[in-house]
């Protein structure tokens, strides 16, 4: 008999990024490869050692998209678990404050209505963050 060894947890930071006139947030489709490649999602990443959700948010916001942005309140903390692992998602409204967006570490970004995210196929644990959105 053997033992089922643990699923990884990870711990994410992740944007709402509102335009400046707050109608439209920023998504980007994930690269081809890993997991969920191809699929669109809110930006943000793993939380690093030694590092709280609004620093990571900032960090990895410019690195994916090359922009600066101002991270607000919580929306949401969400956990989910997939096949192969678990995850924790640190959701923030964010506001972008500088620079032009880039697909830097994603295949595209489009900037979107809250009631266009129903078309686009997004990791299961972001549509806990789209009822949000939606205020559901």
């Amino acid at each position: 008999m053997s033992i089922p060894l643990a699923k990884k947890h990870k711990q994410i930071g992740v944007a709402v990024i509102w335009d400046r006139d707050r109608h439209k947030i920023l998504i980007d489709q994930r690269l081809p490869q890993g997991d969920f490649g191809g699929y669109w999602e809110f930006p943000g990443g793993k939380i690093e050692e030694g590092e709280d959700a609004i620093a990571c948010i900032r960090r990895e916001i410019r690195e994916e998209l090359g922009i600066d942005i101002e991270v607000g309140a919580q929306l949401i903390a969400v956990s989910h678990e997939y096949e192969k692992f678990i995850v924790s998602l640190i959701v923030h409204h964010c506001h972008h404050i500088s620079g032009e967006p880039q697909a830097i570490e994603c295949a595209e970004i489009r900037w979107v209505e809250i009631s266009e995210l129903e078309n686009y196929r997004l990791p299961e644990a972001n549509y806990q963050i789209v009822a949000a959105l939606k205020g559901i």
